[in-house]
């Protein structure tokens, strides 16, 4: 939904103009100047080649564009109801110039608890996050059902909390709109600091050539791992019109088309040593055409100061886009000094000066259109969240 900047302000006045009670104020930003390379006008930053986020080779000193998204919400109580409502914002360029940048709102909905046919359990209607998983060194969602719809959060079943929504797309054209259904189940406790977490998701397209779908993902965290670290895996397998992440796939995919992939994700989060790794390979299968693909990589930091640490990323990632064909790899390595305000792995502000190199084979060169087998950037940002 793109709207307009001075319907945003407005928006706000009239959220921050309501009630007494106190409006909560939170968002995220990542900004910097462009970054200056040895190639010219070629492309300065790369992916994987495997799904989401920065396809497996890490964020960091390797993010073109300038992101930034703020909330307000406030919260209440009318007639034994606690209630809150949420609108944010966020801004988009393809550049590190942020003007002439796209907006929109990606989250404004209503939730409540307290309601006397079921005073446990939170009812919620609109477009928001929900229930996601992310690796945050490469900024992948492993799971994220966004999206516009309605549910209902922490129904009891005993051996954890169930959640279900239904989420809608492509109403506002009528071409293909989708039906999505998800069921979330969490907390179910499988051994001394773990836990389990199942979702599945139904997805239907009722318009020319749309289909079905599903898929069922599993989510294992462990705490306290290999010196205080914590450990979550990620099985997941879809079909048709559902995707990996538990959302809308291609609304035209049949069942003919099958993912699964396998993930597992250390973080460690204390600091002066800290740090963040992430192993994947998957499949993704139409027919006999085939599409497979790897990732290895990770981030850690080291604080010399409170407010000085030293960074640094490695990651390398391949993909083999059809069966016969040759395999596509990149790997890129960053180092980056921060001034930052704590030790902590997930401690921000932070102001980084990046330098990243990458290095592609024959078959990644080709396939981006790289003139060099090589590639060095270099740049500075920041990044905070509140």
């Amino acid at each position: 939904m793109r709207i307009k900047p001075t319907l945003i302000a407005a928006a706000a006045i009239s959220l921050l103009s309501t009630g007494a009670y106190a409006v909560d104020w939170g968002g995220y930003v990542r900004v910097g100047p462009g970054q200056k390379q040895n190639s010219g006008t070629e492309k300065k930053c790369f992916d994987g080649g495997a799904d989401g986020g920065h396809g497996g080779i890490g964020r960091l000193g390797n993010e073109c564009n300038t992101y930034g998204e703020f909330a307000l919400s406030q919260g209440g109580e009318a007639g034994g109801v606690k209630y809150k409502t949420l609108l944010m914002a966020n801004f988009f360029n393809e550049g590190s110039d942020p003007g002439g940048n796209e907006t929109k709102v990606n989250q404004i909905y209503v939730e409540g608890q307290g309601f006397d046919i079921a005073p446990n359990l939170t009812f919620w209607v609109g477009r928001r996050f929900y229930h996601r998983a992310d690796v945050h060194f490469d900024d992948t969602f492993i799971v994220d059902m966004s999206g516009s719809g309605a549910g209902v959060d922490g129904i009891d079943m005993g051996v954890g909390s169930l959640s279900a929504a239904v989420f809608r797309t492509g109403d506002e054209s009528g071409d293909n709109p989708g039906t999505r259904l998800n069921l979330d189940l969490e907390g179910i406790n499988t051994n001394p600091g773990g836990k389990l977490r199942l979702t599945g998701v139904y997805t239907n397209f009722s318009g020319p050539g749309g289909e079905d779908g599903f898929g069922i993902s599993l989510q294992h965290n462990q705490a306290n791992l290999f010196a205080g670290g914590d450990n979550t895996f990620w099985a997941q397998y879809a079909t048709g019109s559902a995707y990996l992440n538990m959302g809308f796939g291609g609304g035209t995919d049949d069942n003919d088309k099958k993912r699964w992939r396998l993930t597992d994700a250390m973080t460690w989060v204390k600091g002066p040593l800290t740090g963040q790794a992430m192993v994947s390979f998957g499949e993704e299968k139409t027919g006999d055409v085939k599409r497979k693909y790897n990732q290895i990589a990770g981030r850690v930091a080291y604080a010399m100061t409170k407010n000085f640490k030293l960074q640094a990323e490695l990651g390398t990632a391949a993909q083999k886009p059809t069966d016969g064909a040759q395999t596509q790899r990149v790997t890129k390595f960053t180092i980056a000094p921060t001034l930052t305000v704590g030790p902590n792995y997930y401690d921000r502000p932070e102001l980084r000066f990046y330098v990243s190199t990458f290095k592609f084979n024959d078959a990644y060169q080709a396939a981006q259109g790289q003139t060099k087998s090589n590639k060095t950037a270099a740049g500075f940002q920041a990044e905070i969240w509140f």
